[in-house]
């Protein structure tokens, strides 16, 4: 049943399919000769039927001439003879030198330099401990001003080192007499710097000697800045009704502020406080500037109650006698 079924649509299929798809490819032929030969077919409308059509215009393909390029013929350059100038010499006219004659070299002894006062606004780069509280009596020495006016004589290693050295002992000057200022009422007042010519010798007892014998060009106390350390430092020895007019200052190279501590001692030396150098005692443990020893930065620097007591009762005696000039 279903066999014959689509035997009958086959049939019906091709009964129909084959006539449509004639007229479609005739159709589509014509269509496809019309338009290729569509300028013979208006033609033979125009001409044979008489019927009024435009033709398209005919476009002829443009053919391109050749360019004729022509050689250029170089033109032979004709090089004009360079006529040399005479060079006008003139004779040289030597004036005899005139020879002063040399004044003889005078070994002058250094002088102060006065340092460039610029205001040191930087914080003292150290931990510096408040002070501590006084008794009346003492309260009443710390209240009472004295300036110590102070002449800073540099190693050469030093200078050597820093080009800022002037700069570099203002600050340390400034620093110390923050310290001193809140410690003991004491203000130092940087008044000259000069380089530190060598003296006879390179020990710390040989730079103390010629600390002691140098002039003082008018200040109160002569401090020899140092390259060497605490260790091996003398003891100044200062004289009942006077303080010291000159102190070594060492170093401590691993500190920021590397004479700071060094300073503090120097001028405690100076105005007849004793060396802290048992390493058990309190003073030294604390931290106290008149220990002999570096401390590190780490700890903050103090000053014992009992150096601070001898400094305070000593600040306002005067300093010894200075050498002068033409001894030294």
């Amino acid at each position: 049943m279903a066999s014959s079924r689509i035997r009958s649509l086959t049939k019906l299929a091709l009964l129909l399919g084959v006539p449509i798809a004639l007229l479609l490819g005739l159709f589509g032929g014509g269509v496809y000769c019309g338009h290729t030969n569509r300028e013979a077919i208006l033609g033979f409308e125009r001409d044979w039927l008489g019927m009024e059509v435009t033709l398209p215009a005919k476009t002829e393909p443009v053919k391109p001439e050749p360019v004729k390029t022509e050689p250029v013929k170089p033109e032979p350059v004709k090089p004009e003879p360079v006529k040399p100038e005479p060079v006008k010499t003139e004779p040289v006219k030597t004036e005899p030198v005139k020879t002063e004659p040399v004044a003889p070299v005078v070994d002058v002894p250094p002088t102060p330099v006065a340092p460039v006062l610029v205001e040191v606004t930087d914080p003292v780069p150290v931990t510096v401990a408040p002070s501590l509280p006084l008794p009346d009596d003492l309260r009443a020495r710390l209240a009472e001003p004295v300036r110590v006016r102070v002449k800073v004589l540099v190693d050469p290693e030093l200078v050597d080192r820093r080009p800022d050295w002037i700069a570099y002992v203002q600050r340390h000057v400034t620093w110390a007499s923050q310290v001193l200022e809140a410690q003991i009422g004491v203000r130092l007042e940087l008044r000259g710097v000069v380089v530190w010519a060598s003296p006879e010798g390179t020990s710390a007892d040989a730079q103390l000697a010629d600390l002691q014998a140098r002039p003082r060009d008018g200040t109160d106390l002569l401090l020899g800045l140092s390259s060497r350390g605490f260790t091996g430092v003398p003891p100044i020895t200062t004289a009942p009704e006077s303080n010291a007019g000159y102190a070594l200052v060492p170093v401590n190279p691993a500190s920021r502020a590397p004479h700071l501590r060094g300073m503090l001692y120097a001028v405690g030396q100076a105005l007849g406080a004793a060396s802290v150098t048992d390493a058990t005692t309190e003073a030294w443990l604390a931290g106290s500037f008149m220990a002999d020893r570096r401390g590190p930065d780490s700890q903050a620097i103090t000053l014992d109650a009992d150096s601070r007591r001898r400094l305070l009762e000593r600040k306002s005696l005067p300093f010894q006698v200075s050498v002068d000039d033409g001894e030294h």
